[in-house]
Order: structure tokens, then sequence, then C-alpha cells
């Protein structure tokens, strides 16, 4: 991603957005034409190549072409199509495998995607702005790419840590910190670096960046995590169990879609972050407080608000960081936060998968589950097949285990809240 920022400000959005387009159907013709794990493997690799492209330039597109205060009205349809396809996408891709075969997930992006090259390539502007002299550092990528990959590995191996070699989990969480220290160490040092840390050397841009990053962070990497805690605690099928998120995603769509067009008008934001985090630090404490005590709808209405409340302010930070920069390099300062928020949303799905699996891990070690059960391999049909008290026993580990999560998202939401209080202003261009 960051090295698509680089790219765009150096070669312009059009050719990239050809070369991304062009790369990401190639590799779901290979995906789809795969004979075994390692062709599709390699395909994959090279889908998500192209893909990274796709998620960066039409917000990079965009920014050129639209003003700052009219902005978000626009990266709103994109959030929104981002949100659907969350929840949407496994559901068509379990249909896809089930009725027509799984190569079909590969083969349904080709029509598709080369109907959105038709339309948007003629559109797309020629002439822009761009970059002269070197394109970035080449150490800087090869340390971010040390820095990310080992960073993944170190919380892996932490969130597992308790049951597993402690050395091994010392030793990589080692290196991951070297690594990191030596990716900031020589992003400040290098004139060209891959990712320009000097774009947000204000308050105002590293505010916003930090609210955006951990805002979503703490919320939407926790729904992979959801349908799993209602099938296991709550005997609820799989299919509902995914439904139950569209609540979810239909308050970030309402939101995202209100505040846009609100700040289009008038160019106020703050009192959107200000009532966006309250509502989903509420959410938060609601959940944590009265999941036991009333059940699942606590869960999806609670999920419904926290989803409500970072749509209010969500796709601001594209637009603010970009303002707050002042970069007139916009792919580079994009590249950046999108980064930021997947770098984020990575490191939270880690660490939430871990404390869950240990959690629940600890606490099935305590019960007298039959001989033939696994507390590692248990299943929804298990649960269901036991007998009480013991599946009331087991259904409530699974709750005391997600329970510290939703705490955690809580602290996470007071903190930016803070933050957000204490958010500089800027002037948003209408022109």
């Amino acid at each position: 991603m960051p090295v698509y920022g680089r790219l765009v400000d150096k070669f312009g959005s059009a050719k990239m957005f050809i070369f991304s387009t062009a790369l990401f159907l190639s590799a779901s013709i290979f995906c789809g034409l795969a004979t075994d794990i390692t062709m599709l493997s390699v395909a994959r690799v090279l889908q998500g190549i192209g893909g990274a492209g796709l998620s960066l330039l039409p917000v990079t597109i965009l920014s050129h072409l639209i003003p700052e205060r009219s902005r978000p009205k626009y990266l709103a349809p994109l959030a929104a199509v981002w949100s659907v396809a969350s929840v949407a996408g496994p559901v068509l891709g379990g249909l896809l495998t089930d009725t027509v075969g799984w190569r079909w997930i590969f083969w349904i992006n080709l029509p598709l995607g080369i109907a959105a090259a038709l339309l948007a390539i003629p559109a797309i502007p020629k002439q822009e702005k761009l970059r002269e002299g070197k394109l970035f550092d080449l150490s800087t990528l090869i340390l971010f790419i040390f820095a990310s990959v080992s960073l993944v590995f170190a919380l892996h191996a932490i969130s597992e840590g308790f049951n597993g070699d402690m050395t091994m989990t010392l030793l990589l969480a080692s290196f991951a910190v070297l690594a990191i220290i030596a990716f900031v160490w020589r992003t400040l040092k290098s004139d060209r670096p891959l990712i320009p840390f000097r774009a947000f050397n204000n308050r105002g841009a590293i505010t916003v960046l930090v609210i955006g990053t951990l805002g979503g962070a703490s919320l939407f990497p926790l729904t992979g995590y959801i349908p799993t805690l209602l099938q296991m605690a709550y005997e609820i099928p799989a299919w509902l169990a995914g439904i139950s998120l569209v609540p979810l995603v239909a308050g970030v769509l309402f939101a995202n879609i209100f505040s846009s067009r609100r700040l289009s008008k008038h160019g106020h934001y703050r009192h959107f972050y200000v009532l966006g985090i309250s509502i989903a630090l509420f959410a938060m404490i609601g959940i944590y407080l009265l999941l036991k005590p009333f059940g699942v709808w606590v869960e999806v209405v609670g999920l419904a608000l926290a989803g409500l409340g970072v749509g209010f302010y969500g796709q601001f930070t594209v637009t603010l960081s970009q303002a707050f920069s002042e970069s007139k390099f916009l792919g580079s300062v994009t590249s950046t936060v999108i980064v930021s928020r997947d770098m984020a949303s990575s490191v939270v799905a880690t660490f939430a998968g871990g404390l869950f699996g240990f959690g629940v891990s600890s606490a099935l070690a305590k019960l007298p589950l039959p001989e033939n059960l696994q507390g590692v391999s248990l299943q929804p049909s298990d649960v269901t097949a036991l007998a009480q008290p013991l599946k009331q026993q087991v259904q409530e580990a699974y709750l005391d285990a997600f329970q510290p999560i939703f705490l955690n998202s809580a602290v996470v939401y007071l903190i930016i809240l803070i933050l957000a209080v204490s958010m500089p202003k800027v002037a948003l261009k209408a022109k």
C-alpha cells in the first residue's frame, strides 16, 4: 500500500489504476485456473498486490478531483461498499462454493472488474502534479516489510505464548521491537522515505490519524469473532450469526451519509467526532455490563450503536489528514492513513483472537468435558449436545473470555474521546 502511494505521486493515478486493475483481473484468472495450492497461493499474492492498488487509488483520485469540504460526501459510498462487503462477501462466497464451485469466487471478479475499468479509466484525469526525482528510499521499504511482518508474528506468538515456547516468543518480540526502531530511525533520516512521517508534523494531523486508526481498529476486527461467540454461547445458527452484523453495517452506512453531507454544507467536523466516539464508548460499556444478564440482543444493539458512532467520523480521517498535512502529493498521505488503519486492525485482530482463545481454553481446561471432546477443537454442535449444567458452564466460558475485549475497546474509545475534545481546527477548502 505505501509503495502504491509513492507510485501514484510519481507516475499518476491513471497509469497506476490501469496497472492495478490489470494485475487484479489477471491474478483472478490464474486463481480460478489453479491446479494446486502453490499456484493458488502465488496467484493470491499477485491478486493482493493488485487489490491494494484498487483500495487506495479511488480515494486518491477523488481527493484530486473533489474539494476538501465535499470530499467525505463522495468517500462515504466507498466506505459503504467496504462495510457491506465485509458482511455480504463471506455469505456470497459460501453460496458460490456450495452451488457452482469455489473457482467462481474468482471468476466473478472478471465481469465486474472489466465493467468498472471501462467506466472509470476514461474518466480519470491524466494531468496531475507529479513528484520529480527518486521514487523512494529502498531501505525504508525493506525495513517496513521486516517491521510489519515481525510485528504480526510477535503478536501471534505473544497471544499464544502462555501455552507455547516463551523463549521463542521473547525472541520474536525483541526482533519486532528492533525492526520497528530501525524502520522509524531510517524513515526520519531519509529524504525520500516510503512513509512520509514529516507530512504528519503537526498535532492536528497526528490526532486525526490516531483517532481514525484506533477508533476503527477497536470495532471492525472484532466482528470476525462475534459470529463464533454467538454460535458457541447462544447456539445461534451460523447463517443467523453472520446476519447479526447487519445492524452494525446499517449504523455505519447511515452515519457515514448523514455526517458527510452535513460537513459538505457547514465544514464543521469536531462535534461529529465527540458525538460518534461517545456513542461507541457507551455501546461498548453497555455490552460489557449487560451482555450476560440480558443476552444476545444487547450485543446486536450495542454493535449497531458502535457502528453508528464510528460512522459519524470514520470517513473524515483521510480528508482531515490531507488537510492538516497540507501535502500536495496526496498518494503518500492517503496510503499512510490506510496502511495505519490496516496495520492497527491486524494488531487488534491478532490480540483479540489470542486473548479470546486463551481465555476459552483456560476456562474449558477446568471443566469435566467428555473424553471424546477437546476444548481447542470444540464445535457448535458439540456444545449443543452437552447436558446441563455442563452446557451452561461452557457457554459462560465463551462469554467470560470475550468480555475483556469489549472492555479494552471501551478504554480505547475513552482515550480517543479525550483527544477528540482537544482536536485542533482546520479550515476545509470549499473549492
